[in-house]
């Protein structure tokens, strides 16, 4: 197992716990169920991360008569179990909310609010992916980025990059979608894109 590892994943639960940190600030300033619901999610990512480097600790552990080959390979099964709670538990979430926004229209609330943590988020989000990605340059310096992923058995460092990539992704997409209703006001059309908090 690579010793730089876990670099990937400290970087990861650092963001996220500065992301729900600020979401916990702006449910309380707000007084809003949702960026409280939003910041519950967060804290819940952060908890991926720690189940992640649970998963290093325990592959780590020297070869036994229960493991005579060691247990190198159980990083394998709790990255397959963080990736399920992101896809399933975090999917399902953004799926309720984007659905919930589609039929009960709000008006846009504390909109720079909103904003704020949205810019927060991503500037936390791309400390993140850098991390990664430096870790993933030290591994494999000649190797393109999309060769990596399609390659590479670092599932904790694949697991913390795709996430990474995926929040971003939501985070430009809900900033834009926030910025355009305060622009427009037109909240009808653009209410369903405050779910996207629910990326980051």
């Amino acid at each position: 197992m690579k010793e730089e590892s876990p670099k990937a994943i400290f970087h990861a639960l650092a963001a996220n716990f500065g992301i729900a940190v600020c979401k916990f600030g702006a449910a309380a300033f707000t007084g809003s169920g949702a960026r409280f619901a939003e910041a519950i999610h967060s804290t819940a990512d952060c908890g991926n991360q720690l189940l992640l480097l649970f998963g290093l600790k325990r592959a780590q552990a020297p070869a036994n008569a229960l493991h005579p080959l060691g247990s190198g390979r159980e990083i394998y099964f709790y990255a397959l179990i963080v990736a399920l709670l992101l896809f399933f538990v975090g999917g399902a979430f953004s799926v309720y909310e984007g659905a919930h926004r589609l039929l009960h229209h709000e008006p846009l609330s504390n909109p720079f609010v909103a904003l704020v943590i949205l810019g927060i988020s991503v500037v936390l989000e791309a400390f993140s992916l850098a991390g990664a990605i430096r870790e993933i340059r030290k591994g494999a310096p000649n190797k393109t980025l999309w060769r990596w992923f399609r390659e590479t058995r670092e599932s904790e460092l694949l697991v913390v990059a795709g996430e990474d990539v995926a929040a971003l992704l939501g985070l430009a997409i809900a900033f834009g979608t926030v910025l355009m209703t305060m622009i427009t006001g037109n909240t009808g059309t653009m209410q369903p894109a405050r779910s996207a908090w629910a990326c980051c």
